[in-house]
Parts: C-alpha cells; structure tokens; sequence
C-alpha cells in the first residue's frame, strides 16, 4: 500500500530526521516503492536529501532492478558532492555490479581516494558475483599494499573465492586467520562460507567437523552440507543430513530440495526421490521449472523413465533444459527412438535446441547405434543452429563410430577435429579398443590420453584390462605395477540396491562373507538352472591369471550378482530387480542377468556409469549394443 498524499503533505513540516525515519521504516517492511516516492517528494524539499536517505534510494533502486533510476540518484550525488560518502560509495558500487555493470562499480571504487575495508570489500564481492576470481586476489593485494586491514565481510568473499577456484590452502590460511581474529564466533554467513569452501574443495572431512562444531544452524548451512555432500559424490551422507535437518524442524529451502533430488540421482534411490517429491507435493512447495526439470532427471536416472515422462508432461511450461533432459533420459534407457520424437516435438515448437540438447540427442544415436542419424545431427547443430561442436559433442561421435566397430573412422575424426582431442575423446576411442580388442591401437591412445588424465587410474585400468582380454597377463603386471608406482590405486566397483527403504552396498570383496549364507545358496541353484539353459560363464572377464575353477569363483563374486540375487530374496514376489553400477557391468553379469530374469520372471533394471539396462524374459534393452 503507498503512502497517503495526507501522511507525506504533513511530513513537510516534520523535519529531516523523521523522513529519514520513515524512509527507513518503508525499506525494513520491504515497501520499496514507497521509499522511492517518498524520496521523490524529499527531493521537492529544500536541504532534505543527505547522505543517509540517499542509501536508501539507491538500495530501492537495487532490490526493484531500477538501474537507469540508480544512474539518475548517482548524478544526484556527483551534484550533492556525495558520490565519495563511505556510505554512498559502496551503496552505488554495489547496484550497479549487482545488475550488471562491473565496468560503473568500477568507476566508482577508483574515484575514492581513501578507501576503507568496506569499500575494499563490495568491489571484491562484485568480482566474485561475476566470478572473476582472480581479480578479487589481485584487490585483496591492493588492499594489503594500502595498509587496509581485513574484516569478517572481505574475509569472506576471499574464502568464498577460494571455493571457486579449488585453492583449499588458500581457504585454510583464511580460515586461520578467522581463528586468529575470533571473526568466526556467532558469524554464521561466515561459518557458511567456510563450509562450502571446504566441500568445494573436496576436504569433506574438514567441512563436516566444521558444520557439527556450529550450534545455531540455518538453512542455509544444512543446506550447504547437504548440496557439498551431493556435489562430491557423497549420496549417502547428503541423504543422511537431509534427515537430520527434518528432525532439527529446519524447513528445506529450493536449494535444499534441488541438492537431495541430486543426492537421490546419483544414488539411484527411487524410493528416496518419490519420498523428497511426496513431502514437496504435501507441503505445498511450488514447483518451478528446475524442480521439474530436476524431477525428471531423478526419475530417468533412478530407472523410472515412465515416472520422469509423467513428470514432462505435467509441466505447466518447458525450457531448453527440460526438453533436453527427457531426450537424454530416454537415451540413456536405450529408447532412442522416443528420445527422438521428443527431439523433433521440441523443434516443432519452435523451442531452438541447444549445445547440452544435442549431447543428449547424440548419446541416444550413441547408445543404439544410429550412425546415419547421428552424423545428420551432428551437420545439423552448426548447419541448422549456429552451434558450435565442442568437446563433449566429438567425444560423442567418436563414441558412436567406436561401439559401432567404425575403429579406423573414429581415428581419423580424432585427428581431423578442429581443436585439440581432450581426455573425453580418447577415452571413448580407447574403451571402443576394449570392445573389439585393438590392442596396438589402444596403447598407442593410452599414451595420448595419460598426459591429460595423469591423476587417474582409469587409463591404466583399461590398458591393463584390454591385455587381460587376450590373455596378455605379462603385460597386465606391468600395467598395474606402473599404476602402483605412481601411487594410483583402481576405483573399486560396488552396486547398491535398495529394499524397503534401505540401501544395500555390494562389492566384489564382500563375496567371502556370503559363504555359506541364503546367497550362496540361492546362487549355487540358479547357476544349475542357468547352465541347463546354456549359460556359460565368460572368464575372459576375470581379470586375474589363476585356473577356471578360480575364475568362476570370482565371477559368482562380482557385486551386481551379490545384489541380485539380494533382491530376489528380499523383494516382493514379482517386483522389479532395480541396481546401480558405480562403473561399466560387466559383460557376463549382463549375460547372466538374462537368464536370471527368465528363470525368475523377474524384470532386472541395472544402471551403470554408462546407461540402463532393462532386462527381461532373458533380452536386455540395449541389445547387446552399450
């Protein structure tokens, strides 16, 4: 409601400083508009404008997105002789980065001859608002050389660039010197930073000692530790937190929810996502276009397909975002030829694709080997969009040639690409040399991709598991004990599986611990059943050079079986088998999850780092084809 004409008629015989009373009391109850006239009417006025009620406008200016009105007040203040006030100064500075012009703030910040740490401060912060990291180090160098001593306000926008870059130590110097100047004490956006910036920088541990060591905890801090968690590979812990933050009364906030959803995601927890969507739904959260473009990515990845197609069409509104994250879960579930149609309903809405919509598009010709399509999408995107193909976009195709056996083609589009090859090109031409067992080829693409990944196992993994494909167990030992010397050491694999409410881990070190157990036993009769059948196991894959008796001992241990027949004895009678991979199936866990699910009529939905996996009836979705 704006002020009557009575109230401020009045107030011109009142003086200055109840204007500025009531100007202040219209921003704190958030009537900006109201503020704004109110200050059009002191304007009016002879000798009422100073250096307090001017603040306000301009912060009015900021939070209504006024910027051509805040250029006008800054004016005013060059005419008043204000524009280097203390308070002034940071008050334009920050209206004009916050919408947008770094360039005015800057401006502005120079024409201070004496700066103090405030004014220091919101320059950094305007920086880091355009994440310009390192222009806020090169402020924070000046600051120093000016003799200007820190704050807990500059303090943290450095930690908190710290963060963006990764520059952990940097962040614990910060840090330190928080502790030094108990700036810390009761600082709870300080105590915030310093727990992203640690998660950011991958020092779990530090973050969580940190957050548990804080008594009052908002929603922004649970928040913060949830999204690190989930941000970092740690599901489990963000889930964990989550319910934690629902027994302290602490009501998520869209950051909370869009960091649990993630959480469920990369976990595969259905039964967690439909949890998080069900509390939104009663609660009355609304949903906006991210949340449902987040549903949709959860429901796909956690091997609902038909769920997150619901979810589409529920939308009262689609993005480029949410289009392209339903083509890539169909694609994902081997459904390219639904990823597709939606891929051409998109376009007939006049909806333009973009760069992250033809990385889906083209890891659905990837994953079901449409090579012809996949070429024509490819032309398409520069052709028909003005997109330029990135990395990821080559990787794809290199992708799609290699699985389709087009070795020598995807070599030569390698070396034709118009920019460098990244590790995500070689790596897709390397795992394609695996599939069909180019082994001169994929040392000579190993030396390629090394220099690049040289803090990963992976390369060295594949090589050596490429060798043990054929047999070269010599050149095995060489490949691990050069892994080894570099101090890498092989990701282990795992599979969870999640049964009424619980999510169980698998690994292949856990198959000692299920001897003489349900398991076993279970196993023992369906690799009866199996073999009847035909079922052969393919000891290739055991990528250890002892005798067939052991090989087969250790195939029985491989973690999707474990959680399989998990699932079978713990699930209801008839319901889906649902696991997730943390890296590639292997190819006689695929086979034998076929004749498992024909043997038990189950329906076997396994998820790894690469796609789904529907098994049924003893056929896979993908058709032999990942």
């Amino acid at each position: 409601m704006s002020l009557p004409k009575a109230q401020i008629t009045s107030l011109s015989k009142t003086s200055l400083h109840s204007w500025n009373t009531i100007l202040a009391s219209c921003f704190k109850n958030k009537r900006f508009y109201d503020a704004l006239q109110l200050f059009k009417r002191m304007l009016t006025e002879k000798n009422l404008v100073d250096s307090f009620n001017l603040v306000f406008a301009v912060k009015a200016c900021l939070r209504l997105s006024l910027f051509q009105r805040a250029k006008l007040f800054h004016s005013l203040a060059i005419k008043l002789r204000l524009e280097r006030d203390m308070y002034v100064a940071p008050a334009l500075m920050n209206v004009y980065s916050e919408l947008g012009s770094l360039d005015e703030a800057r401006k502005v910040f120079e024409e201070i001859p004496q700066k103090n740490s405030v004014i220091w401060g919101v320059m950094m912060k305007g920086y880091l608002n355009f994440s310009k990291e390192f222009e806020v180090f090169e402020l924070f160098s000046g600051m120093r050389d000016h003799g200007c001593d820190l704050d807990p306000f500059v303090v943290e926008v450095l930690i908190q660039a710290c963060g963006n870059v990764c520059a952990g130590k940097g962040g614990e110097t910060f840090h330190g010197l928080c502790i030094k100047r108990n700036f810390i004490e009761s600082n709870i956006f300080l105590q915030t930073s310093l727990v992203d910036m640690y998660m950011q920088c991958g020092f779990l541990d530090f973050a969580l000692k940190l957050f548990e060591d804080i008594s009052h905890r908002d929603v922004v801090l649970w928040s913060t530790i949830i999204s690190g968690f989930a941000r970092n590979g740690g599901a489990l812990e963000s889930i964990s937190m989550f319910r934690q933050m629902l027994a302290n009364s602490v009501t998520p906030n869209s950051v909370t929810f869009a960091s649990i959803v993630l959480a469920c995601s990369s976990l595969g927890s259905l039964k967690q996502g439909r949890s998080v969507h069900g509390y939104m739904i009663r609660n009355g959260v609304e949903l906006d276009v991210k949340n449902y473009t987040s549903f949709i990515d959860m429901y796909a990845k956690c091997g609902c397909v038909a769920a997150a197609y619901r979810v589409f069409r529920q939308m009262p509104e689609k993005n480029v975002f949410s289009w392209s994250a339903m083509i890539n879960g169909f694609g994902m579930h081997g459904l390219s030829g639904e990823a597709l149609k939606i891929f051409d309903e998109m376009r007939s809405l006049n909806q333009s694709p973009n760069s992250v919509t033809f990385v889906s598009v083209l890891s659905a010709c990837s994953h079901s080997g449409r090579i012809e399509e996949g070429w024509s999408h490819f032309k398409s995107m520069s052709r028909d969009y003005g997109i330029t193909p990135v990395e990821e976009h080559y990787a794809c195709m290199v992708d799609l040639l290699g699985r389709a056996g087009k070795i020598d083609e995807a070599l030569s589009f390698i070396n034709n690409m118009p920019m460098e090859p990244g590790a995500s090109s070689w790596g897709a031409l390397l795992s394609a040399c695996r599939i069909h067992k180019r082994v001169e080829l994929a040392e000579e693409v190993a030396k390629k991709l090394l220099p690049l990944e040289s803090d990963q196992s992976g390369v060295y993994v594949m090589l050596s598991n490429i060798y043990a494909d054929v047999g070269m167990w010599e050149m095995v030992k060489k490949t691990r004990v050069k892994m080894f010397e570099k101090g890498l050491r092989k990701s282990v694999g795992f599979t969870s599986i999640e049964v009424k409410k619980k999510l169980y881990l698998f690994s292949s070190k856990d198959r000692f611990s299920y001897k003489n157990t349900q398991i076993e036993s279970l196993w023992n009769s369906l690799e009866k059943r199996m073999g009847e059948l035909g079922y052969v196991p393919d000891l290739r894959f055991v990528l250890h050079d002892v005798d067939d008796e052991g090989k087969q001992e250790v195939l029985y241990g491989h973690s999707e079986k474990l959680a399989i027949v998990f699932g079978l004895l713990n699930s209801g009678e008839g319901m889906p088998i649902r696991i997730t991979k943390n890296i590639r199936v292997c190819v006689d866990c695929h086979t034998a999850s076929k004749f498992i699910s024909l043997i038990t009529r189950r329906k076997i939905i396994m998820r790894d780092v690469k796609r789904f996996h529907h098994v049924q009836d003893g056929v896979c979705s993908c058709g032999d084809f990942w």
